[in-house]
């Protein structure tokens, strides 16, 4: 590689460093999809026909389905709130967060991540800036599933257990109900997410939504060999673009008020005939309640059992004293 070569990549990211940083620092408007902004950038590859936006993703008046998410950050910052975010998740409980296992596992491995490597950010759209409404909490356990293949990405499903339960206010965090029943192809449903804007682009600072429809499990089938069971797939047909990127991993697939899909993988972001591929919450029913809900109710029930030998024990203290 020459000297002249190493100079442009160098320019690239630089640029692309700052666009970040840029999108952080001045948000744009809330009303406007900064992929619709993004488009009228004219670029070398843009000129060749390789347009590599995602065109589908689009900010609504009334973020109605951002009280459901959470960021998953690295605990530590590099250079300003937010650049640590990896990954997304979704509040089923005060305490349980549904993400995908890859998000809670080291890079490629199945080996989980210590609870001190995470931080949650829960009850804004903001990415980058502390809000009013921001809650920070800090990870008790992680869990992801028995049977996870990281390779072929099978049983991509985790749990995150929070040491606090987040303060749910129904405006900017609010619990969503998990979808138990498979819904058909052409389900009209909403990813929502801080991933890539692009492919290899930068993370916007205010969360976009994307509009996509459940896929027929054939096609599905046809478009990606990992394609297996407790998976489902979800795109446009008549908008490739529409897609979830990197940094959605482990965000909400919502249909119908419920979560029905866990960002999982895909080809790139937003390419010709690849769709995203997502966990299907429905075939994890079981394992969620065993492994999320159950657990902490047998955690409440240790706590109340112990807290009533420890009233008995009182009692009898005071009646022989």
């Amino acid at each position: 590689m020459n000297f002249g070569v190493k100079i442009i990549i160098f320019i690239t990211f630089y640029n692309f460093a700052r666009l970040e940083t840029y999108i952080c620092a001045e948000p744009v408007d809330s009303d406007l999809s900064l992929a619709y902004l993004l488009k009228n950038v004219t670029t070398d590859d843009e000129t060749k026909g390789n347009v590599f936006l995602i065109t589908g993703g689009y900010r609504p008046t009334n973020d109605s389905l951002i009280k459901h998410l959470v960021s998953i950050r690295e605990a530590k910052i590099d250079m300003f709130f937010g650049d640590n975010h990896f990954c997304g998740g979704a509040i089923i409980s005060p305490k349980i967060i549904l993400t995908a296992a890859h998000c809670v596992c080291k890079s490629k491995s199945r080996s989980r991540m210590k609870p001190s490597e995470f931080e949650v950010v829960a009850g804004t759209p903001r990415r980058c800036e502390r809000t009013k409404t921001t809650q920070i909490l800090k990870v008790d356990r992680v869990i992801r599933h028995d049977y996870y293949k990281p390779q072929a990405l099978r049983n991509d499903i985790g749990i995150l257990v929070l040491a606090k339960p987040i303060h749910e206010d129904g405006i900017s965090t609010q619990r969503i109900p998990l979808r138990t029943t498979i819904l058909p192809a052409n389900t009209l449903c909403t990813v929502v997410g801080w991933g890539r804007v692009f492919f290899m682009g930068p993370m916007p600072d205010r969360a976009l939504y994307v509009d996509i429809y459940l896929l027929e499990e054939s096609y599905c089938k046809s478009r990606n060999e990992k394609y297996a069971f407790g998976m489902l797939c979800a795109g446009d047909v008549n908008d490739y673009e529409k897609d979830s990127c990197t940094g959605d991993s482990g965000g909400p697939l919502i249909c119908n008020g419920s979560l029905a899909g866990i960002v999982s993988f895909g080809v790139g972001c937003g390419f010709p005939n690849n769709p995203g591929y997502y966990t299907n919450v429905s075939a994890y029913i079981d394992w969620i309640r065993k492994n999320g809900f159950s657990k902490l109710q047998i955690e409440n029930y240790l706590l109340t059992f112990l807290l009533l030998i420890i009233i008995r024990i009182n009692n009898l203290y005071v009646q022989t004293h």
